[in-house]
Formats: structure tokens, C-alpha cells, sequence
């Protein structure tokens, strides 16, 4: 595994993001990186060519601009998931663990502004790197976090939550989101999460991320109907 970590993406064989289709039908690790050389994304699937077809992160990355995919193959498919979690910890891109961003400006959602000032009391006097370092992310995804321009996940938020001094369900209160039977879900997955290998905490905590906001989304709706 030591060996995968002394690789350098920008060594890798690479396309621009717009020549996708251009990716191999093969079994690897790709890496979206930005023209500066900043790894944003790296991800991992069995045929990196299908998973680009349509990607989640496709439009984020091309807003960016000039982005480029790079791959590092892998013969056995069940090494993947070890690699991709081992390259994450090691170059901590600033798009892992974030929710995906919706729009091109600042996140259209009524709590961000609350958020940032949370996520500014939980960081204190710290620096944006330490603040990531402790939370196992980029200077670049919090500084991201405080721009409004993307929200942290589940895990990160719970992070938030504690350091700043709240229950998660405080927080969900401070943000004006509904005490309902969704967040008793978001706090009994979170409780899941302490004592789950870490193979199985990525997709639960995309599965919080993905019910955290449907509930905003309701209560979004809500207020602007009354």
C-alpha cells in the first residue's frame, strides 16, 4: 500500500476533463486535478470510462476549468477500496466528503449563512489547515465551507457540531431545519458510524448527506409556502 502513496498523480497517464471519453474501459483510481496540480477528487471504479459517462462531480469540476482525469490502473478490483482510502487520507482533496455543489454561486439554502458562522466558532483561532488537519480534510474544502460555495458532510457537520459546542440536533435547530423523525435518522446513523469498519463509512455517510438535505430542501419549501 506504501508503494501506491509514493506515486505522484501528476505522473499518471491523463485527459482533459472535456476528453472523458477518452478514459480506458479499465479497473483504477482516477484523480481530478486542477491546472495548479491541486488533487480536487480522486475516486475509484472497475471501468473508470462507464463511471465517467456520468459523473456526479462532472459539471463542479468543469465550472473550475481545466481540470484533467488521471488514472492509476489496478489488475485486482479488490484492492480498490483500500487504495482509494488510503490515496484520500494521503493528499486529502478538497471535494471528498463534501456535497456535491448545486450551483455556480453560493449555495441557494437558508441555513448556509448559519452554517458558516458555526463552522467559524468551531475553527476559533485556528488556521483553515489546522482546522482541516484535525478534521481530516483540505485547507481548501473549509475554506470552501466558509465561502458558502460547498457544505460539509454528515460526518464533517457532527465534527462541526462538537467543537462548537452543539448536539447534532441542536445544530439542526439552530439552522431552522425541523426536529422530525429525519433527524432521530441522521443521529442513529451517526451513532452507526463510531463503531462501523471504515470500508462501510463512505456510503453511510452519503446516504446522511443525501436525507440531511431532503430535510433542508423540505424545510426550505415549507417556509417559502407560509
Amino acid at each position: 500500500m506504501n508503494n501506491f502513496l509514493a506515486i505522484n498523480p501528476l505522473d499518471l497517464p491523463s485527459v482533459t476533463l472535456l476528453e472523458k471519453h477518452k478514459l480506458p474501459q479499465l479497473p483504477a483510481i482516477y484523480f481530478a486535478i486542477a491546472e495548479s496540480g491541486e488533487i480536487l477528487y480522486i475516486g475509484r471504479s472497475i471501468n473508470i470510462a462507464n463511471r465517467w459517462l456520468r459523473h456526479h462531480r462532472y459539471s463542479e469540476l468543469k465550472e473550475i476549468g481545466n481540470v484533467r482525469i488521471a488514472w492509476l490502473s489496478c489488475s485486482d478490483e479488490s484492492l480498490l477500496p483500500q487504495i482509494e482510502e488510503a490515496m484520500i487520507k494521503h493528499f486529502l482533496p478538497c471535494l471528498n466528503n463534501t456535497l456535491v455543489k448545486q450551483s455556480k454561486t453560493k449555495v441557494d439554502k437558508p441555513y448556509v449563512d448559519k452554517l458558516i458562522k458555526i463552522i467559524r466558532q468551531a475553527r476559533g483561532s485556528i488556521s483553515q489547515r489546522a482546522f482541516g488537519k484535525l478534521l481530516g480534510v483540505s485547507p481548501t474544502a473549509v475554506q470552501l465551507w466558509e465561502k458558502g460555495e460547498s457544505i460539509p458532510d454528515t460526518r464533517n457537520l457532527a465534527q462541526i457540531a462538537e467543537r462548537a459546542g452543539y448536539t447534532m440536533e441542536e445544530l439542526l435547530h439552530y439552522l431552522g431545519l425541523k426536529q422530525t423523525s429525519e433527524t432521530s435518522d441522521v443521529n442513529q446513523i451517526i451513532k452507526q458510524i463510531k463503531v462501523m469498519p471504515l470500508s462501510e463509512v463512505a456510503k453511510i455517510a452519503q446516504a446522511t448527506a443525501a436525507r440531511f438535505a431532503d430535510v433542508a430542501e423540505s424545510s426550505s419549501n415549507e417556509a417559502k409556502a407560509s
